[in-house]
């Protein structure tokens, strides 16, 4: 299974189990994110443990899965971003665009923060 949902009180949290994210499971992970959005879902996180490499396409999901929750005044938070998969993040500016936490606890009690 390339991602599986998690439910933490009113938070989805959608983790990646793939070492490489590319254009060919990005299809896949948008429906789904989309379908949770589309519920109701207001706060994501994404578990991004298991992801070393991400491409464009997929980036581009993460991208525009934000912004649409962000239209709807909801957030999408990474987690547990791979240090490869941070290097990319960092070269293509894209960090600057999220909120990046070390785990997915620390992401969902930021939640309880806010």
């Amino acid at each position: 299974m390339n991602f599986e949902k998690e439910i933490k009180e009113d938070i989805v949290i959608e983790k990646v189990n793939l070492k490489r994210a590319t254009y060919k499971e990005a299809e896949e992970f948008r429906i789904m994110v989309q379908n949770d959005i589309e519920a109701g879902c207001q706060k994501m996180i994404i578990d991004m443990k298991l992801c070393e490499f991400m491409d464009s396409a997929f980036l581009g999901v993460l991208i525009n899965s934000m912004k649409l929750l962000e239209k709807l005044n909801g957030c999408l938070k990474l987690a547990s971003v791979h240090d490869d998969a941070q290097v990319i993040l960092d070269i293509t500016k894209i960090s600057d665009l999220f909120k990046i936490y070390s785990n997915k606890e620390e992401a969902v009690s930021s939640f309880r923060l806010n």
